[in-house]
């Protein structure tokens, strides 16, 4: 008799999976509470990376079905889904993606589903991290993006120079600034630089 499970998956902790378990149950998928794998991770993380994804792998069996609600939660890119979904398939489980028109994606139809609305996935996470960058690239080039501001000011790091020139210590002085030893030690060489 084939047992139906459900994987969750929130990027952070403010987050919950609860919503995910009731579009299953409202999908028609009831399933039992010692098969839900729920986990908060980061979607960059390769599926069989993430602790209780692959521990749910290894309790899948033959003629099992394995229930997500979208097609990210099977993998990080493309090619991280499609390698997800041939190692379901050769496990013999059925995969169904709750937001895909063709929700059995194990299927003829479902993998040419699955591959198309992957790629464009895909594509649409390149095109923003472009823009992203692109947008980064401007701010920088108009001035309005300089990286993080110093901890300290150009009078303190002289300061620090003349200190340490005079035998203080680094700690000492990064106590004395309230700020890390790393600090004082990156303003030492950037001044002398």
């Amino acid at each position: 008799m084939s047992r139906t499970f459900l994987y969750a998956r929130v990027s952070t902790a403010d987050q919950s999976t609860a919503n995910q378990v009731l579009l299953a149950e409202k999908a028609g998928y009831a399933v039992a509470e010692q098969r839900v794998f729920a986990e908060t991770v980061s979607g960059t993380v390769a599926a069989m990376d993430r602790p209780m994804f692959a521990k749910l792998v290894d309790r899948l069996e033959d003629g099992d079905k394995l229930v997500v609600t979208k097609l990210d939660r099977l993998g990080r890119n493309a090619r991280d889904i499609d390698t997800t979904v041939a190692m379901l398939r050769d496990k013999r489980i059925s995969v169904i993606v709750l937001d895909l028109p063709v929700m059995e994606v194990t299927s003829a139809a479902g993998d040419l589903v699955m591959r198309m609305f992957a790629a464009f996935a895909q594509f649409e996470r390149d095109q923003l991290v472009e823009r992203t960058n692109a947008g980064l690239a401007r701010a920088r080039a108009e001035g309005k993006i300089s990286g993080r501001p110093r901890s300290l000011t150009e009078k303190q790091r002289i300061e620090i120079r003349v200190k340490l020139a005079a035998g203080a210590t680094a700690r000492g002085l990064a106590k004395e600034y309230g700020v890390s030893h790393p600090t004082i030690a990156k303003a030492a060489s950037d001044v002398t630089a």
